[in-house]
C-alpha cells in the first residue's frame, strides 16, 4: 500500500489501496466522526469517542501509535479525570 505515512495496520489494509490513497484526510475524518457519533447525533462527544477508540485499538495491538497529549486529555475528560 503506497501511503505517505509508511506505518499501516490490518484495518487500513482491508481497504482497497486505490480508495485509501484517493480519499482526502478531511473526508476520512468526516466518516470517522459520523460513524463514532451515531451519524452526528453526539458531535459534542467526538473527541472523546475518537480518543477512546484510538486507545482501544492501541491497547489491542491494532495500531502501534500511542494516543498523544490531546487524545489523553480527551480520554481524561471522558473519564471525568483531570489531564
Amino acid at each position: 500500500m503506497s501511503v505517505l505515512n509508511k506505518t499501516t495496520n490490518d484495518y487500513a489494509e482491508v481497504l482497497n489501496p486505490a480508495l485509501y490513497n484517493e480519499i482526502p484526510k478531511a473526508v476520512f475524518a468526516a466518516i470517522v466522526v459520523s460513524a463514532l457519533t451515531n451519524g452526528g447525533d453526539w458531535l459534542n462527544e467526538a473527541d472523546s469517542r475518537i480518543a477512546k477508540e484510538w486507545d482501544v485499538l492501541h491497547g489491542n495491538g491494532i495500531v502501534p501509535q500511542r494516543p498523544g497529549k490531546h487524545a489523553r486529555a480527551a480520554l481524561a475528560a471522558y473519564k471525568g479525570e483531570s489531564a
